[in-house]
């Protein structure tokens, strides 16, 4: 079948010159004259089986038994995973029918529905995980590239099927040759875990004794989905874990509040493990954090290079490193009718922790870290809205934020590292911005704002948002063009909400400011949320957030341009210890003890 892009010919002209007048006639010969005209040879997925390659003509007839020929045969965009005949035979052989048009048309819509995503997706977008959209079933297929021996590597579908042939361009989309028939896992995250191989046997058993196998066998509602992070018995043993006895020794250390109740703390181990949601391993490196099934528990997630880590923790005082996800586990991504099962490659626990102090510098941001701008003197990247995965903003007149580092250190380019954030924060720029938080452990912290001055009566409020709890609007009004008092002390500044955090010298136009205190329900990664209020004039320029219990001394440290944290120091008559205070070849002006 030819389909016409352009349907205006010569022929119909003629008919058309004994319907108007002369004058029309004559400005359409015009217009015709010296022109081209082409005709589309491009055929659909269902012409390309019929014409091209009969070896998948047997998907066609079921295609029209379950009334999906129409589909695959009209404009639109669509990837088709298509099984060749001798792939449904034996499919048919294997599962002891004689023809798969036996089926039920509802079983044989299901069928097409698995095998049909609504979108153009080539081999080069596929990933080692799930696909990048769901099938027009609901549920996502998984691809990954599979090496075996010294034969070439193939593209292997749903753990059930190989690729022949990819990425055949038809009209309506693009054709996936395959091997076998895809079909969605019936089994669910429950049955899969007692289904798993016997080193993961301690892992099945804490499962089954908290009670969760039955939990995440029966719920199978529409739009129910679990994710469960497996610990094998190797991932046990990295910590000295080898039964449930030495289990609840950990558990006692890691939840000190529940050591004398061991079924409490089994349950919440069990629970840490599950998350309420369909999250595959792309999803994760997507995410921040993850709320579990156990009570103010969350899961973190931070990329590091290739590697996908969970729960690593860091503060000024304290480091954990992360545990990574086990992207090669035959497990990890293993799709279930319900959920999703992912593979751990160490042990992860819920830990319960004390509420302790982060200095974090807003442009710690992944994309940002992934530049080869990042820290280089004089560089700057602009980014539109959407661009930062971590701060999300939007308003008026194409809003952007400009990352930037100087270019030398000098007493107004003061920065922590020397990078910073030009944000227009005002009605008429930057309406709206929402910043995902480092790791915050359970507590109450001040929240101070660190930037160097910019513009007049650029005010915003501050909003804490937790996922699951009530929103915190913080009490203090911040505006971005607030000079920092040199001459008053340390007290008399922190009584009005205000502090000296740069380390070397003293100055009015680098400030920092208290927004108020949040209470952290969970640890976790929440939100910070800044809505404008008032403003019209030029940027500020952003360096640092700190979050600070509100028991701890709010004064100190202070940071140098090195990063360095710096304390009060005593008995310097000679001014020697402003030699250990980058940038080290600089004065400094302030008091370093007070």
């Amino acid at each position: 079948m030819k389909t016409i892009y352009n349907k205006i010919a010569y022929g119909i002209l003629v008919v058309g010159a004994l319907l108007t007048t002369s004058i029309i006639l004559n400005s359409c010969a015009d217009y015709l004259e010296g022109k081209t005209f082409l005709t589309s040879d491009d055929i659909m997925i269902d012409e390309y089986i019929e014409q091209k390659d009969t070896t998948m003509s047997e998907f066609l007839k079921l295609a029209d038994k379950a009334g999906f020929r129409g589909m695959i045969h009209a404009y639109g965009t669509n990837t088709c995973f298509v099984p060749t005949n001798q792939a449904i035979k034996t499919y048919c052989v294997d599962h002891g029918i004689s023809t798969m048009e036996d089926l039920s048309v509802e079983d044989l819509e299901k069928f097409m529905k698995f095998h049909i995503v609504r979108d153009t997706i080539k081999s080069s977008e596929f990933v080692d995980g799930r696909f990048p959209q769901a099938t027009m079933l609901g549920k996502f297929l998984t691809t990954k590239t599979i090496q075996e021996g010294e034969d070439d590597p193939v593209i292997r579908v749903n753990r059930q099927a190989n690729i022949l042939q990819k990425d055949i361009r038809v009209a309506n989309g693009i054709i996936h040759k395959i091997d076998y028939v895809l079909t969605p896992n019936q089994f669910t995250v429950g049955e899969m875990i007692e289904m798993l191989p016997e080193n993961y046997s301690l892992f099945k058993s804490i499962m089954e004794e908290a009670g969760l196998i039955d939990t995440l066998t029966l719920n199978k509602a529409d739009g129910q989905w679990y994710t469960a992070f497996l610990q094998s018995n190797e991932a046990f043993a990295t910590v000295g874990v080898t039964n449930r006895e030495t289990l609840i020794e950990k558990m006692k250390k890691a939840q000190p509040d529940y050591e004398d109740n061991e079924a409490e703390l089994i349950d919440i181990y069990a629970r840490y493990h599950i998350v309420n949601r369909l999250a595959y391993v792309t999803d994760l490196s997507l995410s921040s954090s993850e709320i579990t099934l156990a009570t103010n528990q969350v899961l973190t997630f931070k990329n590091s290079k290739d590697t996908l880590l969970i729960n690593e923790y860091e503060s000024l005082t304290e480091f954990e490193k992360g545990i990574p996800m086990n992207k090669t586990s035959d497990w990890t991504d293993y799709s279930c009718y319900n959920g999703v099962l992912v593979d751990v490659d160490g042990y992860v626990e819920p830990v319960k922790r004390g509420a302790e102090a982060i200095y974090w510098e807003l442009t710690d941001q992944p994309e940002i870290k992934k530049l080869k701008e990042y820290r280089k003197p004089g560089q700057y990247v602009v980014f539109k809205p959407g661009e930062l995965s971590e701060l999300q903003f939007g308003g008026k007149n194409s809003p952007t934020i400009t990352y930037s580092v100087v270019s030398a250190w000098d007493e107004k380019a003061q920065y922590v590292h020397g990078d910073f954030f030009e944000i227009p924060m005002r009605p008429t720029v930057i309406q709206w911005m929402e910043i995902k938080t480092p790791v915050l452990t359970e507590g109450v912290y001040n929240v101070w704002i660190c930037w160097r001055r910019g513009g007049d009566n650029n005010k915003f409020k501050t909003t804490f948002m937790q996922e699951g709890r009530e929103d915190q609007a913080l009490p203090n009004v911040f505006d971005l063009g607030e000079y920092f008092s040199t001459s008053n002390t340390p007290e008399v500044n922190l009584n009005n909400g205000m502090k000296q955090y740069n380390a070397k010298q003293k100055i009015s136009v680098f400030c920092s400011r208290n927004c108020g205190a949040i209470k952290v329900e969970y640890t976790g990664r929440h939100t910070l949320r800044m809505d404008a209020l008032s403003g019209s004039s030029q940027a500020a320029w952003w360096d640092m957030i700190q979050f600070i219990p509100v028991d701890q001394d709010q004064l100190w440290p202070r940071f140098d341009s090195a990063g360095n944290a710096i304390y009060p120091m005593e008995n310097d008559s000679l001014n020697l210890n402003c030699a250990t205070i980058a940038p080290y070849d600089q004065l400094c002006v302030g008091d370093l003890s007070n």
